[in-house]
């Protein structure tokens, strides 16, 4: 019995290895959030925020994301289009979003971040550069989109975990351009988010194969010791 359940545990422990470190980019949100658990989104409509805030006062009102504008310090907007609220750094300005302190994952960063964007000046083109909890960068063109449609969407998912990402171009510093975000949502890694490898499922199948093994020997031997001979 105790071979069979040491057994069982390794089978356990080589279930929950995750398959290797993965970076999937997604262009709707609807493949984004699938791939998500718990989810934390932020649409700009808190009444807490004002028009302009500096980075302490736009950090803190959800106390998800921190906020830091690199073209110009603490200018923090949250301007209207269309009757929905979004978030830009002066409209013009790149900035820095960190996620070292959020709910849903750890300091390292999250598994998910994605939203809704636009990026109308082709002459100053803003990028994401990713920063992910190892250390590594990552540089993602983002397309051209009218600020009347909000259409683009940049959404990215990684178990290397996402720390910060700057926008701007090639995620450098200006104060021109045209950018803006909204629905930001950031999240943990679903309950399938975790595969094993090939080589995890040939241990996994060895080890059920050596599982039912133990169990038919030991069922072989507890019948040897229920048969009893009785001479007359």
């Amino acid at each position: 019995m105790k071979r069979f359940l040491m057994i069982s545990a390794g089978v356990m422990a080589l279930a929950a290895v995750p398959a290797q470190a993965a970076t999937i980019v997604y262009g709707d949100a609807g493949s984004f959030n699938a791939a998500l658990g718990t989810t934390v989104v932020d649409d700009y409509e808190n009444p807490g925020y004002n028009f302009i805030q500096d980075n302490a006062t736009m950090s803190g009102v959800l106390g998800e994301t921190r906020y830091e504008p690199t073209g110009f310090s603490n200018n923090n907007l949250i301007p209207t289009a269309n009757g929905n609220q979004y978030y830009c750094a002066g409209c013009n300005g790149s900035f820095n979003l960190f996620f070292d302190a959020t709910s849903v994952t750890t300091g390292n960063g999250v598994f998910g971040v994605g939203l809704n964007y636009f990026n109308t000046n082709p002459n100053v083109n803003f990028d994401a550069l990713v920063t992910y909890g190892n250390g590594d960068t990552e540089l993602f063109d983002l397309a051209i989109v009218s600020v009347s449609d909000f259409d683009g969407f940049f959404g990215l998912t990684s178990d290397r975990l996402i720390s910060s990402i700057s926008f701007g171009p090639d995620g450098g510093i200006t104060q021109n351009g045209s950018f803006g975000i909204d629905n930001l949502t950031i999240g943990d890694m679903g309950r399938m988010g975790a595969v094993p490898e090939p080589a995890t499922w040939a241990f996994m199948i060895l080890g059920f194969g050596a599982i039912g093994s133990a169990m038919r020997r030991q069922k072989k031997t507890a019948h040897k010791a229920s048969v009893k001979v009785s001479y007359a």
